[in-house]
């Protein structure tokens, strides 16, 4: 009896069917219950290949058959609970290195199921990248719980996210006491500072960095640095802003004590021009009284002497206990040509002792630099000083102040026995000097003074010509 044309049409389709499905990338199969037994009646598509399997191995046969006996029974119990008919029921396997992810679907016919058809999709890459996602979320938050810095997550808007342990150690606020409160509870005293720097981020700026002083929750003051940055999307939106805060209390306490070190110091090498200075009018107070007791007419200007000579005197103390005693640093505006002045008149006696003269030449207009006065007036009396000590055959020391564009600079000249370029490079280093019975200190302080003044400090030397240091300073902008 000839096949109907219905009857050739479905084996068509069902060939067709068929074809489709074992060139599929993932795998289709399908069981049916069979005497308290789950057989397989249907196994298609690539991934059958990839995973080490064939349909051969699969039709007709149950999972223990070509399973691990563990395994067979793990993903059976996810075939019994497709078979009662619940839907959504889907398991991971893994075989030959490949993870698929299987879906079964009962198929029902008059409200009882009849067979179970089963999709599975190859998700390995997938289970590769959340592995590397999961192994590199570990890996920041152990960073950032275990980090020495204190580390701080705002929202755009100053809210504060999260804080890690070392943040909580440095201020002394619990992450209760922190976390979802305003930046402006956070202690670091400066909101509208925050503000500007979180407009900066959000434009385009990366990271911004600088030091400050604030306080702890028991009121104690810290230096901390503090580096802000944003935090993007996939599509590089800021959606939030990061702090890493470092406690630096103990390495400003640590300038403190060698800025104290280096100016005692430099006080003490003071101390024979002082002394020399002092003397020579002293000498001469002493002539004119003398020459009071022996004459009966006293001459007026013999007073109006004597009266220079002290002010001479007083000048000289006032501008060696300026350097002699601590003063807290204010940044305030001053005029450096008067500070270069009042210095060159401190160290004009030991000048002269080293039959040293000094030429300074300074623009005529000099706008005033937001300044230490004592931090900058010790920079200069250090590098005066070098210059008169690089000079033992005498000279001249020029000093020359001139402006350009948004800075001023300050160089030093002398002419003295040059330094090797090898050297130049450690110059600043604590404890390394080229003088015999040198610290080091002196220059290291100078480094740091000028650094914390936003400026630069540079040396160019030649050997048996002499040395230029260089000071730049920022001047502030005139609105």
């Amino acid at each position: 009896m000839s096949k109907r044309p219905v009857d050739i049409h479905l084996n068509v389709c069902d060939q067709e069917y068929r074809e489709i499905l074992s060139e599929q990338e993932g795998m289709t199969f399908k069981f049916i219950l069979k005497q308290g037994r789950f057989i397989h009646t249907f196994c298609a598509g690539q991934l059958l290949y990839k995973i080490g399997l064939s349909p051969e191995m699969i039709i007709g046969k149950e999972l223990k058959d070509f399973l691990p006996l563990d395994i067979a029974e793990y993903k059976e119990s996810f075939y019994n609970e497709a078979w009662q008919g619940k839907e959504g029921i889907s398991y991971e396997g893994e075989k030959e290195g490949v993870v698929y992810l299987a879906s079964l679907r009962p198929i029902k016919q008059s409200g009882t199921v009849i067979e179970i058809v089963a999709s599975c999709v190859d998700i390995t890459e997938r289970k590769k990248a959340e592995e590397e996602l999961r192994v590199t979320k570990e890996l920041l938050e152990s960073l950032f719980r275990n980090s020495v810095d204190g580390i701080c997550v705002t929202t755009l808007d100053g809210n504060v996210v999260q804080v890690n342990n070392s943040f909580v150690k440095i201020f002394g606020w619990t992450q209760e006491e922190l976390c979802g409160k305003s930046v402006s509870s956070v202690p670091l005293n400066m909101k509208s500072d925050i503000l500007e720097i979180s407009k900066q981020l959000q434009s385009g700026m990366k990271v911004i960095s600088f030091e400050a002083v604030t306080q702890r929750k028991d009121g104690d003051t810290i230096y901390i640095h503090l580096t802000m940055s944003p935090i993007e999307d996939t599509q590089g939106n800021v959606i939030a802003l990061m702090g890493i805060t470092r406690d630096i209390s103990e390495r400003k306490r640590s300038e403190d004590f060698l800025r104290k070190a280096d100016k005692l110091n430099v006080v003490g090498q003071l101390a024979a021009g002082f002394a020399h200075e002092i003397r020579n009018p002293l000498t001469t107070l002493r002539g004119f009284l003398q020459i009071m007791q022996s004459k009966e007419n006293w001459n007026s200007e013999y007073a109006n002497i004597m009266v220079a000579e002290i002010d001479r005197i007083d000048s000289i103390i006032s501008e060696f206990l300026t350097i002699a005693k601590p003063q807290s640093m204010s940044y305030k505006k001053n005029d450096v040509r008067s500070i270069l002045q009042n210095v060159i008149k401190l160290l004009e006696a030991q000048a002269t002792l080293h039959n040293i003269q000094f030429r300074v030449h300074v623009e005529s207009y000099l706008p005033l630099v937001k300044c230490s006065e004592i931090e900058i007036k010790q920079v200069f009396v250090n590098l005066i000083k070098n210059a008169i000590e690089a000079m033992p055959s005498g000279g001249v020391i020029s000093v020359v102040i001139v402006v350009q564009t948004n800075y001023i600079y300050i160089r030093f000249i002398d002419q003295g026995v040059g330094i090797p370029e090898t050297l130049v490079q450690r110059l600043g280093e604590p404890f390394f000097t080229t003088k015999e019975k040198g610290t080091g200190l002196g220059l290291m302080m100078c480094y740091k003074i000028i650094s914390d003044h936003k400026g630069k400090l540079t040396v160019n030397s030649i050997v048996g010509e002499g040395t230029t240091f260089e000071i730049q300073l920022p001047l502030e902008k005139e609105n």
